[in-house]
């Protein structure tokens, strides 16, 4: 809805029109997740983005704040993903019968006390990836109250996870575009947090 209203704003969208294509968002987050997506003003633009996301021709970077100490700096974690019930995700180490494959590539930023900044590469893009595949390696994310077994102990109304990156092929000029954005208000002050923490 708020896309819609931009577009409107600007002439790109006028649901009183006949043929208007009504905008659609290309990927989506995660509840309480906050950052990028991908919205498309035409159909055409659709295909080709929705093409590009199913090749895993689009870049997607994340921060997010992780508990536990990592055993290195970098990694790249393989597992097998399936949805299980209410949408919730089963995780597991070797392959089964209904089970997809997921990569998650990890560089930690900052290490504070018993957290650590990390930024999410996704290889693979399916349902609670980050979320889920964290926590089965042990390093939930802070805030994570599905996959996460410990309480947090900050006030939070979501996990600390955030879109920061986005890069695609444009549809129409075939040039590589990447977008950035800052981590939001809410994330800063944890951090702040955490690095004044004694």
């Amino acid at each position: 809805d708020i896309i819609k209203a931009y577009l409107y704003r600007n002439g790109e969208y006028d649901p009183e029109k006949e043929n208007s294509f009504s905008p659609a968002v290309c990927n989506r987050l995660d509840r309480n997740t906050t950052g990028l997506v991908i919205a498309a003003k035409n159909a055409a633009s659709l295909r080709e983005i929705n093409e590009f996301i199913r090749e895993r021709k689009v870049i997607k970077k994340y921060l997010c704040i992780c508990a536990g100490n990592f055993p290195a700096n970098h990694g790249i974690e393989t597992a097998y993903h399936k949805k299980g019930q209410h949408n919730l995700v089963n995780i597991r180490k070797s392959m089964a019968d209904g089970y997809k494959q997921i990569v998650t590539e990890y560089k930690i930023i900052e290490v504070k006390g018993n957290f650590a900044l990390a930024e999410i590469n996704l290889i693979t893009g399916r349902t609670h990836q980050i979320r889920v595949h964290m926590a089965s390696i042990s390093h939930p994310l802070l805030g994570d109250n599905v996959y996460c077994n410990a309480k947090c102990p900050f006030e939070l109304e979501g996990q600390t996870l955030h879109a920061g990156v986005l890069g695609f092929i444009h549809p129409r000029t075939g040039k590589y575009m990447e977008f950035s954005a800052p981590l939001p208000e809410y994330f800063e002050k944890i951090l702040d947090i955490l690095r004044n923490r004694k």
